[in-house]
């Protein structure tokens, strides 16, 4: 279940991305085509841009909500050394939802094996 949590942030994300960016289309379309103003454009969607902010506010929850559950595993992980739990935490500060897939792939589902090698 983790395993799912540690990757729908990243595809929670690119579909933010493709929303905005086919919002954009469209506004922009729609100004240079139709000649409407960009204030009326903005206010006529707003059932577009509401999907967007839900959107937008649904990734930041659950990326801090994944951020936090992987800094918690990482601190109470035996299986790695001071030096590493450090790294981990700072990774999951700094670069945030790419590294979830990674830490749950390297110490979650493989936890074990890795340290046998």
């Amino acid at each position: 279940m983790i395993g799912i949590f540690s990757f729908l942030p990243f595809l929670l994300f690119v579909f933010y991305l493709v929303s905005m960016i086919s919002f954009f289309i469209y506004f922009f379309k729609d100004v240079a085509v139709n000649g409407q103003r960009p204030e009326d454009m903005i206010f006529s969607n707003i059932a577009d841009m509401a999907g967007i902010i839900v959107t937008m506010v649904l990734l930041g929850l659950l990326s801090l909500g994944v951020m936090v559950y992987f800094i918690i595993h990482a601190i109470n992980n035996q299986l790695i050394t001071g030096e590493e739990r450090l790294v981990w935490i700072l990774v999951f500060i700094f670069v945030g939802m790419v590294s979830f897939p990674i830490y749950w792939y390297m110490r979650i589902w493989r936890g074990p094996e890795l340290n046998t090698v």
